[in-house]
């Protein structure tokens, strides 16, 4: 049998159901019995008495793995064990030898990955299952992968609720599905409404069901007003009742607090929250499938999963090829003096940049720079200071670590794929011919982007199985070293650099054009053998200085005008999360205006009519012409409402939540309006009316946000003037 692998998950206690739509559109499951592996290390003898204690509840077998990564093989007992009771096995084998004799291994690497590295396969994969064996008839390399023949419904519902936010006991009145350009409005009794989307589902053969707030609401509800109406309502292929509850916790990664909800997954057919899923937001379905395929995890989990637990996969799979074991916790102990650590933990090298207007720059980025040392070095945590390569290894600036030469890394191996595709994908990105190609490229290239930012950060990250702070500070060592020598290589050839930023640099040379540009960047692939990219020349760029110290600058904020048209902007008020739409549609008008100049004096004439378009706006706030849509602020919690101590908008905001009977989690996003006359307040937007905000809170937001544009054009003075003059 031939078709494309959708779906995988456990059916029982020893069997997989493997879900694979044929061609002709027939979607057929195969029962295999299979069960998840767990490895035990210690002394021989210590190992046959535990298997005499094991061998009459699980099937034993003594084989050699890699402990040690690069060592010589060791005998260690491999046990099968059911679906859900790795972790409870391998406690109960820790407290059998005293905590002392046993190490276990793959105790937590998910169990259906596991099924996808034993059999070499992937999700979407073109496969062709006979005789109880798989055979892969595409590649996980192919760039033209078909995914024509998924097909996505998008599930959204009409409630009949009298409360500002709906619950489980208000009415359903309405469910639509939207496939491609039809639309599908059920909008009968509820109990009909109910009878008949299960049959839709099967009768369209839908494969992909998209929600918002799937996990943490919809699904949860139509379930529940399924039992209300005695319906047996089945979204999956396979009859499933899943939890009514929702499970969800808060996490901290990267400096910010985020709130994730535990996935509600369908069986047969793929349930993906939009809402709840970053990938999602970020990439798209195109995003989920190329991560799923690339780090071989089942679409619903890639799609809630962390990047870092997707770029995970990757290295667990690598090693499994190898058959090297993961522990189940790395234990790593490192000490550095002070001495030693105020050498090497230095981070990305930064030249500060002069806050002005600059013309005719040209801006140079190493391609994924991070990525390419670790793979082009060979920088993993086991190869950094190895023992075989003590005085023949490659050694790094600055630190005065060496990297092994005999073995080939993890970390390299897992990101080689990745670093292939994304590079192939943009070069595609560039030739296409339709929109829609263009898209698909680029959803897949950021995705990927994504799988390679996380590994460079992982390597530090203390519980990563195949990481060192070592191994991170090199790449920090070798990324400082690569851009020194760029900046040589610049002056060198006549240029001026004006900024550099960890991998990108902006240089200038008077009246040089785009060729010459693009023949530098030839020089500097050459002489360093790094992929760099020329991402254009613009008429003028704007670096903008810091608030508190304006003899400073804030080198990642700035914005600037290229010469094909396109505008680039990072660090200002446009590019916030937290700025209300009316502020950024603001800016972004100014920004068009500006675009168009060619000279220092078309650039302040066409600030000065952007002082028009700032009264305008100032206009529309205080005649209380702006809509609730334009002003809703999005802040997310870092704490729970009651450890607040301060009275701040987006708390005062979540505890109104709280006081409607609704749990607000650290990590939540809040929606509020500004509102209050001399104090200030945050109100709900489905409370507040048109004109009901603070016109005082609105007009700084704005002030400030046309004084990050124009101020290092025309000075910021006649900006605080104009909104006093309309006011008055």
């Amino acid at each position: 049998m031939q078709g494309w692998l959708l779906d995988i998950h456990p059916l029982s206690r020893d069997e997989v159901a493997v879900w694979i739509k044929r061609r002709n559109g027939r979607i057929e499951v195969e029962k295999i019995k299979w069960m998840p592996r767990i490895y035990v290390a210690g002394p021989f003898d210590k190992l046959v008495q535990l298997s005499k204690i094991l061998s009459s509840r699980y099937e034993l077998e003594f084989t050699e793995k890699d402990i040690h990564i690069g060592g010589s093989l060791e005998t260690v007992l491999e046990v099968k064990v059911p679906f859900g009771e790795r972790k409870k096995l391998a406690r109960e084998i820790l407290d059998i030898g005293n905590y002392r004799f046993y190490s276990v291994f793959n105790v937590d690497l998910p169990s259906i990955q596991e099924f996808l590295y034993y059999y070499n396969l992937y999700p979407t994969a073109y496969i062709d299952y006979s005789n109880n064996s798989f055979k892969i008839l595409d590649n996980v390399e192919d760039l033209h992968y078909d995914t024509s023949w998924i097909k996505i419904a998008y599930l959204d519902v009409k409630i009949s609720s009298s409360n500002l936010l709906p619950s489980l006991q208000d009415k359903l009145t309405e469910i639509s599905l939207k496939l491609q350009d039809e639309e599908i409005v059920l909008d009968s009794s509820e109990e009909s409404i109910l009878e008949e989307l299960s049959r839709i589902l099967d009768s369209l053969d839908v494969d992909v069901i998209i929600t918002e707030c799937g996990d943490s609401f919809l699904i949860p509800y139509l379930y529940y007003r399924s039992k209300v109406n005695n319906i047996k309502l089945r979204l999956s292929r396979l009859d499933h009742k899943p939890r009514l509850e929702t499970v969800s916790k808060s996490y901290f990664s990267y400096g910010r607090v985020y709130h994730k909800f535990k996935g509600l997954k369908f069986r047969g057919r793929i349930h993906i929250d939009s809402f709840n899923s970053m990938l999602y937001q970020e990439t798209g379905i195109d995003g989920i499938i190329e991560i799923s395929r690339v780090c071989r995890i089942p679409i619903q989990d890639a799609s809630r999963y962390t990047i870092g637990s997707c770029m995970s996969s990757l290295q667990y799979y690598e090693a499994y090829k190898l058959g090297i074991l993961l522990p189940w916790s790395p234990h790593r102990e490192n000490y550095m003096s002070g001495r030693q650590l105020n050498i090497a933990d230095r981070g990305g090298l930064i030249l500060d940049v002069k806050p002005r207007i600059y013309w005719n720059v040209g801006e140079i980025d190493f391609k994924s720079l991070y990525p390419m040392l670790m793979y082009k070095y060979n920088i993993s945590g086991e190869t950094i200071n190895c023992e075989c390569c003590r005085d023949g290894g490659v050694k790094i600036p600055e630190v005065g670590y060496h990297i092994c030469r005999r073995w080939r890394g993890i970390v390299p191996r897992a990101i080689e794929l990745p670093l292939k595709k994304r590079l192939q994908y943009k070069k595609l990105l560039r030739e296409a011919s339709t929109p829609h190609l263009r898209q698909v490229y680029s959803r897949r290239t950021d995705a990927l982007k994504w799988i390679l930012v996380t590994a460079f950060g992982y390597l530090g990250f203390r519980k990563a199985k195949f990481g060192s702070r070592e191994a991170h500070l090199s790449v920090c060592a070798l990324a400082r070293d690569t851009l020194i020598k760029a900046i040589k290589i610049v002056e060198e050839s006549g240029f001026k650099v004006v900024h550099g930023l960890v991998d990108s640099l902006w240089i200038v040379k008077e009246d040089a054009v785009d060729d010459d540009y693009i023949k530098l960047v030839e020089i500097i692939e050459d002489r360093l053998k790094l992929p760099v990219s020329y991402e254009g020349r613009y008429r003028w760029i704007i670096f903008l200085k810091s608030k508190i110290n304006p003899f400073k600058p804030v080198n990642n904020r700035y914005f600037g005008a290229l010469f094909n048209g396109t505008l680039k902007y990072r660090g200002i008020e446009a590019r916030r999360r937290d700025a209300p739409l009316i502020v950024k549609k603001m800016q972004l008008k100014m920004l068009e205006k500006l675009s168009r100049a060619d000279t220092l004096r078309e650039l302040k004439e066409k600030a000065l009519e952007c002082l028009e378009l700032y009264r305008e706006y100032v206009k529309m706030i205080v005649l209380g012409e702006a809509s609730i849509e334009d002003l809703i602020i999005v802040r997310s919690l870092s704490r729970h409402t009651r450890e607040y101590v301060n009275r701040v908008l987006h708390a005062t905001a979540a505890r109104k939540l709280e006081s409607l009977g609704f749990m607000i989690e650290p990590g939540q996003s809040v929606k509020y309006v500004v509102t209050g006359g001399r104090w200030i307040n945050a109100t709900l937007p489905q409370l507040c009316r048109m004109g009901e905000y603070s016109v005082r809170e609105y007009l700084k937001m704005l002030e400030r946000a046309a004084k990050t544009i124009l101020e290092p054009i025309i000075g910021g003075k006649k900006i605080s003037s104009i909104a006093l003059k309309i006011i008055g």
